[in-house]
This record gives C-alpha cells, sequence and structure tokens, in this order.
C-alpha cells in the first residue's frame, strides 16, 4: 500500500504580518500533482491543517477547493486529524457526511480512536486517527484521574484500543514525540501544553507499523524509519531557512515493511537571510529572489535613514530588519538573545548596555539625556 503524508499546513497563517494563503495554495498545487503521478490509496494529514481555531475564510475556502479536487478528482482518500492550532469541533464538522466521499477526520478526542480500514492485494491496513487533545481532556472522558501528563495520556488511550497485530497498523497523530535524542524544532511551532511535561516517548507506539505524526515542522525521523514527522508544508520561520520541504510517501508491503520517498516541494517564494551594507544591497544586479521573503542584516556602521523603505523598493517582502552592530558590538559577550534584541526599544537597549558594561542600572539622569538624543536624532530625520 502507498500513502502521502503531510502535516502543518497551517491554512491561514501570518508570518511576520504577511499572509501565506497564496504560497499554500501554490504548494497545494504540486502536492495534486504528485498524487496524480505517483496514485496513492490514502492522503494522511496529520494536524495543524488551520493556524487557529477560527481560521479566516479564505484558509477554509482553500482547504475545501483542495479536499473537493483530491477527494472527487483525484479520487484519493483523505485522513486527517486535528492538532493544537485547529478547533477540533470544527474539523470534526460534518465527518459523517463526508466520509461518504471518503473523507476520514477525526476532530475531538474520544475514548475509541476512530479507525479506517483500507484494503490492497496483501489485505486490510487499519488507519488510527488520533486528534491532539490536553491529558486534562484525556482524563476527563476516560476517567482516570492520574492522568497528569501527555505520555500518561497517550498510554491510557492506546491501552483501551487494542490492535489487531496480525494486520498491518497505522496511526495518524499530533503530538511531541522523542527517542533517545530529542526531536528538532523551530521557531514557528508553539508549545502543546503550557507547563508539564508535553513529550511522548517514541516506544509508546512500538506496536505499529507506521506513525505519522504532526506538530514539529521539520521533517525528521524519531529513532526508527516508521515513526516520522512530515514536516509543514512551507518554511514559516527562518529558523527553517536552510531546510527542504518536501511530502513523505510511504510504500508499506504485506509484511509491514516500509519504504521511505520524499517528494521536493518549491515555494513561490523563499524564506532566507540576506546581510550586507544599504548600498551594497540597493546596487546589487537584479537577481532571482528579490521577491522571496526575507531577513535583512545591515552591516552599516553609522546612522541610517529609513533603510526599510528604500529596501523595499528592491526588495519589496523583507519581514525582518535587523542592524549587525547592536549584536556584535553593544552587546559583545551579553547574555540578551536575539530575539530579546530585536523586541527592545533604542531606549531599553542602551540601558541594557549600560547595565551589562557598568554593572549598575542606568539612573534617571542619564535616561532623562539618552530620551532627548534620540528625540533629536529623529528629528533630524524628520526634516
Amino acid at each position: 500500500m502507498r500513502f502521502m503524508h503531510l502535516g502543518d499546513l497551517h491554512f491561514g497563517k501570518l508570518v511576520n504580518g504577511f499572509s501565506m494563503i497564496e504560497d499554500q495554495g501554490f504548494l497545494l498545487e504540486q502536492v495534486k500533482s504528485y498524487i496524480k503521478v505517483y496514485k496513492p490509496d490514502a492522503l494522511l494529514l496529520a494536524g495543524d491543517i488551520y493556524d487557529r481555531s477560527v481560521p479566516p475564510a479564505r484558509a477554509v475556502s482553500l482547504y475545501g477547493q483542495f479536499l473537493k479536487e483530491v477527494l472527487i478528482d483525484l479520487e484519493t482518500p483523505v485522513l486527517a486529524v486535528a492538532g493544537n492550532h485547529d478547533g477540533a469541533e470544527m474539523i470534526g464538522f460534518g465527518h459523517e457526511l463526508f466520509e461518504m466521499a471518503n473523507y476520514y477526520v477525526a476532530g475531538r478526542y474520544e475514548e475509541v480512536i476512530k479507525k479506517v480500514t483500507l484494503t490492497d492485494e496483501d489485505g486490510p491496513v487499519h488507519f488510527y486517527l488520533l486528534p491532539f487533545a490536553d491529558y486534562a481532556v484525556v482524563r476527563e472522558v476516560l476517567k482516570e484521574k492520574d492522568i497528569k501528563s501527555l505520555e500518561e495520556a497517550t498510554r491510557a488511550t492506546l491501552a483501551r484500543n487494542e490492535l489487531d497485530l496480525k494486520a498491518r497498523n497505522v496511526l495518524v497523530t499530533h503530538a511531541f514525540v522523542s527517542g533517545n535524542e530529542l526531536p528538532l524544532e523551530s521557531d514557528s511551532e508553539k508549545k502543546l501544553i503550557i507547563g508539564g511535561k508535553e513529550n511522548v516517548p517514541a516506544t509508546v507506539f512500538k506496536n505499529f507499523d507506521y506513525v505519522a505524526l504532526g506538530h514539529l515542522h521539520r521533517s525528521q525521523r524519531v529513532g526508527t524509519e516508521k515513526i516520522r514527522y512530515s514536516g509543514s508544508l512551507m518554511k514559516y520561520s527562518f529558523s527553517e531557512e536552510k531546510d527542504n520541504k518536501s511530502i513523505t510517501m510511504i510504500d508499506m508491503d504485506g509484511s509491514g515493511t516500509i519504504k521511505t520517498s520524499f517528494l521536493p516541494l518549491k515555494p513561490r517564494r523563499d524564506l532566507r537571510t540576506l546581510k550586507g551594507s544599504l548600498d551594497d544591497l540597493l546596487t546589487r544586479p537584479v537577481q532571482e529572489g528579490q521577491e522571496d521573503y526575507l531577513r535583512v542584516v545591515l552591516t552599516n556602521k553609522g546612522e541610517l535613514l529609513e533603510p526599510m523603505a528604500k529596501l523595499r523598493q528592491v526588495y519589496p517582502n523583507i519581514m525582518v530588519l535587523e542592524l549587525e552592530r547592536y549584536q556584535q558590538e553593544f552587546f559583545k559577550q551579553s547574555d540578551l538573545t536575539q530575539e530579546e534584541l530585536v523586541k527592545k526599544t533604542p531606549q531599553q537597549l542602551f540601558s541594557d548596555f549600560y547595565e551589562h558594561h557598568r554593572h549598575e542600572q542606568l539612573h534617571d539622569k542619564g535616561k532623562q539625556v539618552i530620551e532627548g538624543v534620540l528625540n533629536q536624532l529623529k528629528m533630524r530625520g524628520d526634516e
């Protein structure tokens, strides 16, 4: 049996204020092209279909059109679960009706895991659809007061759903699963729960022939090839700029042994970092990728007048603009992180700089002096 594994579509997502709808639609065309060529028996969607529980109308329309073309035009079953970003009730709406078109979805957590059986020349393959649920929800549904972590919730759920070990079994779920080493994370993921232990050991899933995971945005296996994250549909943070996004395709033989292939996805616009002086970046020859989503790091030493406005005349999709000197000169040996630096105002940056090197807080008179200097610079810039 052949099936394709995708996760973390995040339809409707904004990245640094930029809507990803058109870019997501561009990539879905590639997904459909691969389905036409490779003719899988099913498409698995491992959660975070939408980016938030109440998605924008354009996101719902995009997903609806995609489902129509895959289910009706390409005659390919779709098996999906809700992730931690999704609204469980919305994802599961109308599932009884949609199953008539071979769209099987588990939105709300239930004691009995939804099972979908597909058959090939070697017999049945049982697909179990387990949506994300906080352990408090699992504890209430199962009425087991001792469940206090996602690991305990997962173990308790699987214990109540017996597998036919003579058949082939596949799990589709949304979780933070770890092997001997913790998997690779990225900046675009949010925690599954607030506080508490969120990771689930890979050994919990030992009885499955394949586990299609969603949640982490980097394509990777967890301990073994049969437990995998497909990764997100596209890059959603600059921590992923060197990643290669793909569809994971699984070919499973009659014994449950799998062969893994990766079908590359080429974005409409890449997400990458560009570094140099303002003049250098403005005078570079026109090249492919000028409309990419960019993080620009300027190496200039002096003050700059409206650098973002000037840069966007050449690079219209700049998402983040940074000045390297704050990182390499003013805060050399500082404990401040990159994320903290970007979020601070000039006044806060100077106060932190003063405190780091003088080992004392900047006094009120000093703050007034700095405020006055910054105001004068601003007035000069406005002239």
